[in-house]
């Protein structure tokens, strides 16, 4: 099983598939590595991909110190990862929890990145009310369902979210493929990064700066049934990026990658072929 180490000596999960440009991908909170398995066997023909579980998610270590765990620690594995693979510079695919990972690593590491595509990224709270309601209606929500039913508790919030409606409705067989994924999550892992990486996270709101410092390529990719505050991100990050494009999928929801995944394949295969 192939194994790379973080800087804090823990012992993470990759797999490493085809050859070319490498491309990095970075899993969703409700997923593992396993969430890019429409996109690693097509990919994989023309790029390197590389895909990874992240710490508290199997099959990589899982971590009871809950001091292990935060947006810091998630950043550095991706260098960590790209170290290992002495990866000069990778293109970054990120979804959701991942795409925050992504973008946090591309703008604090520019030098290794050659794009950077972002699937269903949202800002982050903006403002004191926001943080409040955010870690109280969904965070802490979370966290109590996890701890008293583990995979469970993360099936049932997402059976009702809207932006998992057309998930469910249109390909009810990877629907229960990925729930029977989510039931197997560890419930430490899960519960340590909902109090640490998703607790604390920031706005990017507040990273103006950086980001209109980033001159890489960036694909926003969302769907159309996705949170609000999707939307008005991806809008906000096109207009302060320096080299951006945002393309949204109609009548589609927050995986986009697994709802999309023929047409988000061609998508990304075009854009990370046109980066010189």
């Amino acid at each position: 099983m192939p194994e790379f180490q973080s800087a804090d000596g823990l012992t993470l999960f990759y797999e490493d598939t085809g050859a070319g440009a490498p491309i990095l991908f970075v899993h969703e909170f409700g997923g593992d590595y396993r969430s890019w398995h429409r996109q690693v066997p097509v990919l994989s023909q023309s790029f390197r991909c590389i895909a990874y579980s992240a710490r508290g998610f199997h099959p990589s270590a899982v971590p009871e110190d809950r001091a292990q765990y935060g947006q810091a620690q998630s950043t550095g594995d991706v260098l960590a990862l790209m170290d290992h693979l002495e990866l000069e510079a990778a293109h970054l695919v990120g979804t959701s929890m991942g795409s925050f990972t992504s973008l946090d690593f591309a703008l604090t590491h520019s030098d290794r990145v050659l794009s950077v595509t972002l699937v269903g990224n949202s800002s982050g709270p903006r403002d004191d009310a926001e943080r409040t309601h955010y870690r109280e209606n969904w965070v802490g929500h979370e966290i109590a369902l996890r701890e008293a039913r583990g995979g469970a508790g993360a099936v049932a919030v997402l059976e009702d979210d809207p932006a998992y409606q057309s998930f469910q409705n249109n390909d009810p067989e990877s629907w229960a493929i990925y729930t029977d994924n989510l039931r197997g999550q560890s419930a430490t892992g899960a519960v340590h990064v909902l109090s640490t990486l998703h607790w604390n996270r920031r706005s990017l709101f507040d990273d103006q700066a950086r980001l209109q410092a980033f001159d890489r390529p960036v694909l926003l990719v969302t769907g159309d049934d996705d949170y609000y505050l999707v939307g008005e991100t991806n809008a906000f990050l096109q207009d302060l990026l320096p080299d951006a494009t945002w393309h949204r999928f109609p009548e589609t929801g927050h995986l986009v990658n697994i709802e999309r995944a023929a047409e988000f394949n061609q998508l990304l295969a075009k854009f990370v072929g046109m980066v010189k």
